[in-house]
């Protein structure tokens, strides 16, 4: 979900979470309790699902919506042409019989001078009922873009009514801006630059125009994931409560041992069993190419109203490993859910998620990049 300096020069993959930012309120390592999450449930052996195989072009950050007939609609980030990395949103629709419709781009960068320029990445979708001007909406595709000249990012939002649109009608402008308000970059220590906002989740919570936004921050403060109540009803005079960072009690790194931080996210809902679902990273990064994405996920849960209350903490669901999934690297996941962006079984959530090779099958150069191995899968936790 895009842009970092860790690699790449001028940008980066957003997939990776911002390291050069120090983690704001994360505790010492021996300050916590190791957890072990995994205990009861077990992972399906995964699926295939996506990749441009064949072809030097990544695939990643998908956003999968389960239909009722079970079919299943997946948006995510590709590259259109080979070995260059400009990012576009895709689209395919996965039938009930497991055959799927041609990848197509359905959005794409802006034109040149807009705030959109250079990349689109990072999908989230969502139904409701958004009024804009003299037409109303269905759906909401929540991304990550940023401006050719800077390095930040910013949040934007497109509409459509139909899922299988061609095309997807952006607001003009950000719908989340970068945290500083002047012009230009934000620098911070050891010559880096803010990462800006993006990496956006989205869910409904009323069927119509109020939504639960989740979405990354990465500036002078730290890396953290916020969220917002964001009411989309009257596009035109659209209202945004005040950021607050996730509760990250419960959370813990790769070692179990200290305070995991959050980016990178998906969430889902059940408001009836009063519960949020979140799929993430588990930090560190290894330090073997590539050393700016992850090598294990987390499904972890706690009551939705207490994550709306800023109250409680996280109990993890399942830890999701290198030997679970055949792969180095598993990273950028999204949880399967309704158009709404509630969960089916919060207890046994299905997933798609992004795979990676790593060295020595992978090298930064030509077309032997780690990039060109980004392709999708699938699972779901199982009872043992």
């Amino acid at each position: 979900m895009k842009l970092t300096n860790l690699f790449w020069g001028i940008w980066g993959l957003s997939c990776a979470c911002l390291l050069l930012l120090s983690c704001a309120g994360q505790d010492e390592p021996g300050d916590v309790t190791p957890t072990q999450p995994g205990t009861v449930i077990r992972m399906e052996k995964p699926q295939y699902v996506f990749g441009f195989l064949g072809q030097d072009k990544y695939s990643y950050c998908p956003s999968a919506l389960k239909q009722s007939d079970g079919s299943v609609h997946l948006f995510f980030c590709g590259n259109p042409q080979n070995q260059i990395m400009v990012d576009n949103i895709f689209h395919l629709k996965i039938n009930p019989d497991g055959s799927q419709t041609e990848a197509k781009s359905v959005l794409q960068p802006g034109p040149s001078g807009s705030w959109d320029d250079h990349h689109t990445c990072d999908p989230s979708v969502v139904e409701g009922e958004f009024k804009w001007g003299d037409a109303t909406y269905k759906y909401a595709l929540f991304f990550l873009s940023n401006k050719y000249d800077v390095y930040y990012n910013e949040i934007g939002v497109a509409f459509s009514n139909s899922l299988d649109a061609d095309t997807w009608v952006k607001y003009p402008t950000q719908i989340v801006k970068k945290t500083w308000s002047n012009d230009g970059d934000q620098l911070i220590g050891g010559g880096g630059k803010s990462w800006g906002v993006g990496q956006p989740s989205v869910v409904s919570l009323d069927g119509k125009g109020e939504l639960l936004l989740t979405y990354t921050v990465g500036d002078i403060s730290g890396t953290r994931i916020v969220w917002t109540r964001l009411d989309l009803s009257d596009v035109d005079n659209y209202t945004t409560s005040p950021p607050r960072t996730i509760v990250q009690s419960g959370l813990y790194d790769i070692t179990g041992k200290a305070r995991d931080y959050t980016c990178n996210s998906d969430f889902a809902i059940d408001q009836e069993a009063d519960k949020i679902v979140m799929i993430r990273p588990v930090q560190p990064m290894p330090s073997d190419y590539p050393n700016y994405i992850n090598a294990s996920l987390e499904i972890d849960y706690m009551n939705l109203s207490d994550f709306m209350n800023n109250r409680g903490g996280w109990t993890p669901l399942y830890r999701i490993n290198p030997e679970d999934t055949g792969y180095p690297r598993n990273h950028n996941a999204a949880l399967l859910r309704d158009n709404f962006g509630h969960i089916e079984n919060w207890e046994l959530p299905e997933f798609y998620f992004t795979v990676s090779k790593a060295e020595p099958d992978v090298q930064p150069s030509g077309g032997s990049h780690a990039e060109w191995t980004y392709h999708i899968w699938k699972s779901k936790l199982i009872e043992k």
